[in-house]
């Protein structure tokens, strides 16, 4: 059987609680416990313990017999619990009502945890003799290698369900820690308060440096769990950074003001993320962390770049790992000098269009038009209607896919080395009306491509789309479209665009008679219902970076906030 050395726990255990006159109960304590400093009690001794167990009729778990061997029993234990696990206080638990009144609160969708819990109720062993509606549960049903039976704690006042640990030993120490949380304060000092103390600040010079992230995230928890102040929002902030994400963070991240080099680092990173150069904007904030500087010592890290509305998205949790790596504070040299904020997952190497294949990844169906050789500002005033708007994400746009006076809205930014874009979703059929390609008006000077994309749904009757135009100077060039299995072409189309190459179940009509009607208007009694092939989809968008050299930003359009501009109707109402 292991042994458990429960000695030096339970006597700093006690020599926290004696030596903290704020503890709770401190002042009436027993004259012998302060005298002996000792809040257990005699050992067991064998004789007692094989009596327990013949009376329990059951082999008691190894850490909780090598507890009494030491101490039949503990006082306090923890928050509302006053007696624990003596000899003759503990028994079978035999809840009926309980067991009954748990049971009946289980559905089809309780989970297999809380099926357990509910059976644990009619065969667990009570070790709580006194506390205040908290049961201190061991489960002999629940079994580990080592003979561990399963340790629950349950609050019954607190409205939740049982915490389950994998034994005693585990259940005392989170007593212990509990122990500690709730009687933290400025008088509850002793051994134990002052080491943790000690390491929160040593994990927080070390995590300043870079060093060992995972370690000092580690410290920070364990000191949080015993209620010491910093460490839990030291650790707040290393797990936002770690899941790209703010989390509870106390309120502490807006407004995100830095100062130093890095506010410069911040202005600049905000004004490419917002045009949807998110890269860029990572680029310049891995660039000058190192001159990142905390407030007094109650920060760590530049978390607050979470909460910004722009540049949190830019922050995954690869880059928000690759921020915590790096030294600062104070200009320090960054440990990844050289580029290593390029490596593999921390750039996102933009794709390209393929990525708006991913129907997993991007649902609906999307249209957009590219523009050389102009802003994203001069875009927005091409093809929109009316003032830029706010930035928005893809949330505010599906939730609001239309602007104040009911017109679609757009996404606009920068698509590439000298391109630019606008972005949204199909509100309209494509073969309801006729087609106003915003690309023609927006090419004005330069040249612009327009894609609109349909993936079709056979059941209920609607074909695919796929929709190309290249136009130049405010003037239709070439293209075509890919409806259902028919292909109308028009213009010279480059051979890698190619409609019948790149869509092979499709094909021009014999009788197809190329007219201005027959290029812009499509009526509902077209070609049959056949959806657009994925892989089809993928090679076309493909061709289309290949021929121009585009991408569109996948990070700034899904998880991003971009400048949006109300449009005109992309469909005329017939």
């Amino acid at each position: 059987m292991k042994i458990y050395n429960w000695r030096p726990f339970l006597d700093r255990w006690s020599a926290d609680w004696i030596d903290s006159p704020g503890a709770e109960g401190r002042e009436d304590a027993a004259e012998e416990i302060v005298r002996d400093r000792w809040l257990g009690f005699a050992p067991a001794g064998a004789e007692r313990i094989a009596a327990l167990e013949e009376r329990l009729d059951a082999e008691l778990p190894p850490s909780y017999r090598s507890f009494l061997a030491v101490t039949d029993g503990w006082r306090p234990a923890g928050t509302a619990v006053e007696l624990l696990g003596t000899v003759d206080g503990v028994h079978w638990h035999k809840g009926a009502e309980l067991q009954e009144l748990y049971e009946s609160a289980l559905d089809e969708e309780s989970s297999d945890d809380e099926v357990v819990r509910a059976g644990m109720r009619g065969r667990a062993l009570q070790l709580s003799v006194a506390s205040d509606a908290t049961d201190l549960l061991l489960d002999p049903g629940d079994v580990n290698a080592d003979g561990e039976w399963a340790a629950y704690l349950h609050r019954a006042w607190s409205g939740e369900l049982p915490v389950r640990y994998e034994s005693f030993l585990d259940l005392m120490q989170a007593l212990f820690r509990d122990f500690h949380r709730s009687n933290a304060g400025p008088e509850f000092v002793n051994a134990t308060t002052r080491e943790l103390d000690a390491s929160v600040e040593e994990a927080r010079v070390a995590c300043l440096a870079g060093e060992d992230i995972d370690e000092q995230l580690d410290v920070f928890e364990d000191a949080a769990e015993h209620g010491r102040p910093r460490a839990g929002g030291f650790r707040d902030e290393l797990t936002a950074l770690l899941n790209g994400r703010p989390g509870d963070t106390g309120g502490r991240l807006l407004p995100y003001e830095p100062v130093g080099p890095f506010r410069t680092a911040v202005d600049t990173a905000r004004e490419q993320a917002r045009w949807g150069d998110t890269d860029a904007a990572w680029r310049t904030l891995a660039t000058a962390v190192g001159t990142w500087e905390a407030y007094g010592n109650e920060h760590v890290a530049p978390v607050g770049l979470l909460a910004d509305p722009i540049l949190g998205p830019v922050i995954t949790p690869e880059r928000g790992r690759y921020l915590l790596e790096t030294p600062r504070g104070g200009g320090r040299g960054g440990r990844h000098e050289g580029g290593a904020w390029d490596a593999a997952g921390l750039v996102s190497r933009e794709i390209g269009l393929t990525w708006l294949a991913d129907h997993v990844e991007q649902p609906g169906d999307y249209r957009f038009v590219l523009v050389r050789d102009v802003s994203p500002e001069e875009v927005a005033a091409r093809v929109g209607e009316g003032p830029l708007l706010p930035p928005s994400d893809e949330g505010d746009i599906r939730r609001r896919s239309f602007g104040p006076d009911g017109r679609p809205v757009v996404r606009v930014g920068s698509a590439g080395e000298g391109w630019s874009f606008a972005y949204g979703t199909v509100l309209e059929p494509f073969g309801s009306g006729q087609l106003n390609d915003p690309g023609e008006r927006a090419s004005r000077g330069t040249e612009a491509v327009t894609i609109w994309v349909e993936r079709g749904d056979t059941s209920a009757g609607r074909p695919g789309v796929f929709y190309f135009s290249c136009a130049e100077d405010g003037e239709r060039g070439y293209g075509f479209t890919v409806r259902g299995d028919e292909i109308e072409e028009w213009g010279d189309v480059p051979e890698a665009l190619d409609p019948e190459e790149l869509f092979p179940g499709a094909e021009v009509p014999e009788d197809s008679v190329e007219s201005e009607e027959s290029e812009e208007s499509y009526e509902d009694e077209g070609p049959a219902p056949v959806a657009l092939d994925v892989d089809d989809e993928y090679e076309a968008l493909d061709a289309v970076t290949g021929i121009f050299g585009v991408a569109l930003p996948q990070l700034a359009l899904r998880r991003g906030r971009l400048h949006t501009v109300a449009t005109g109707p992309w469909i005329a109402a017939r």
